[in-house]
């Protein structure tokens, strides 16, 4: 890493890249023993600072690939039947049965109605909604599937299938990745 060194009257001062990392007062005995620290501390705290830049962006891909992973396994089961109080994703479910049933495909347990969903996970603003996001109406649930759209078992006439997101006043917005 290449520092720059500046004197500011009896005050030496280490920055890179406009980060100010280091500044001591110029005395003759060690200023370069002095400045070396200053210098591989400045290296150690940028190396940690992309260190962890890196471990949260590779978290945040792989949250946004477990939410499309939710989304594409949801999917699967559009043209399936609605069958009220129905918990089979092949046999016929019902909203929530729906919602629960594919969080439990991966690990994630949730509550059989679509009132107690509204607590689940966190809540996130709608101009923050993101594929695999839970999104809860009056007595109705869906998994947000992007575009605009929601997978969801909708009722006995249509089965599951995809709705408009804004179909019904949303009450809440959920997110468990």
């Amino acid at each position: 890493t290449d520092f720059n060194w500046y004197e500011i009257g009896d005050i030496i001062c280490i920055a890179d890249k406009g980060r100010l990392y280091y500044c001591f007062p110029k005395t003759k005995r060690d200023i370069v023993s002095k400045a070396r620290l200053a210098a591989e501390e400045a290296a150690r705290v940028a190396a940690e600072q992309e260190r962890l830049a890196a471990e949260a962006a590779a978290a945040e891909a792989a949250r946004v690939g477990q939410r499309q992973a939710v989304v594409d396994y949801a999917n699967q089961f559009i043209g399936n039947p609605y069958v009220w109080g129905g918990t089979s994703l092949t046999r016929g479910t019902d909203c929530s049965g729906f919602v629960k049933g594919v969080y439990a495909h991966f690990g994630i347990s949730l509550p059989r109605t679509s009132y107690s969903m509204r607590s689940v996970g966190y809540a996130v603003s709608f101009a923050d909604i993101q594929p695999g996001d839970i999104v809860c109406y009056s007595g109705h649930v869906g998994i947000y599937a992007g575009n605009g759209k929601i997978v969801n078992a909708i009722d006995e006439s249509r089965g599951i299938g995809m709705s408009n997101v804004k179909y019904s006043n949303i009450i809440t917005i959920r997110r468990i990745y």
